[in-house]
């Protein structure tokens, strides 16, 4: 493949940090390989300069792959920078193409590794929390292949994160059984469930530290926000979106755009 690695970083860096459109990737010059897209993202953060706190996991829900064109979960980084509370309003000015999307998120204790299994996995979680990932696409229409997702840094904007939960074994075993109501205003929009994300929360670890490479492993200490349990839905100024979690997490999440 015949691409200028370092213009493509700066492109994608350039947009990101201008919320500017571009044609994607693959249709300039020839289909990336997922090593290469990984490794474009890589050079990107690089250039961002911001402080990790977590990873988001991409397209865990299958349901929604036809509507995007994807066939695969990715990944991100989430940043300090990007992490809001419920209580601060989110300015969408700074994204394209902004669109919400309900989660649940896991807390790290300790850091997982791609030997354990699902109970040893869940033993490393803390805490969780409903979560709300703005996501966003520097490609027109959200219209992109699975590597130029990854370039973008995953579509990851930011993340709203709500209160935290601890993580006790009859609340980590009930999290794939989890309900959720999505509303915008009083609105009804959609209803998802934590199996929606690769069969839950733990499940979606499992396959994010099956995904990394040795020098990305997870920490303790991150969050992982486990990928939409709906579809990701347009948001605008001036509206306020809010998310009932049923089950083990009985709690509710709401968040006010400018």
């Amino acid at each position: 493949m015949i691409r200028d690695i370092e213009t493509t970083t700066k492109t994608i860096a350039e947009a990101l940090a201008s919320a500017r459109q571009i044609s994607p990737m693959t249709s300039e010059a020839g289909q990336l390989t997922l090593d290469e897209a990984y490794s474009i993202a890589s050079r990107v953060r690089g250039i961002q300069g911001k402080k990790r706190v977590g990873r988001k996991v991409g397209f865990t829900n299958r349901a929604i792959w036809p509507v995007y064109g994807v066939d695969q979960p990715i990944w991100g980084e989430v940043y300090s920078e990007g992490l809001f509370s419920t209580d601060q309003p989110v300015n969408l000015a700074r994204y394209s193409e902004p669109r919400i999307e309900p989660e649940i998120v896991l807390g790290l204790k300790h850091a997982p590794i791609a030997e354990m299994d699902n109970a040893q996995l869940a033993g490393c979680v803390e805490w969780v929390a409903p979560g709300f990932e703005i996501v966003q696409s520097i490609y027109p229409g959200w219209k992109f292949s699975v590597e130029d997702s990854i370039v973008a840094q995953g579509l990851h904007g930011c993340l709203v994160l709500g209160d935290k939960i601890a993580a006790t074994h009859d609340v980590l075993t009930g999290l794939a059984e989890v309900p959720l109501a999505l509303f915008k205003g009083a609105e009804a929009i959609e209803s998802g469930k934590g199996e929606n994300a690769l069969g839950g929360p733990i499940e979606v670890l499992a396959h994010l530290v099956s995904l990394l490479s040795d020098t990305d492993q997870l920490q303790g200490g991150e969050l992982v926000t486990t990928g939409t349990l709906t579809d990701a839905w347009p948001v605008s100024p001036g509206e306020q979106w809010s998310a009932g979690f049923g089950g083990v997490m009985d709690t509710e999440l709401s968040v006010r755009f400018t």
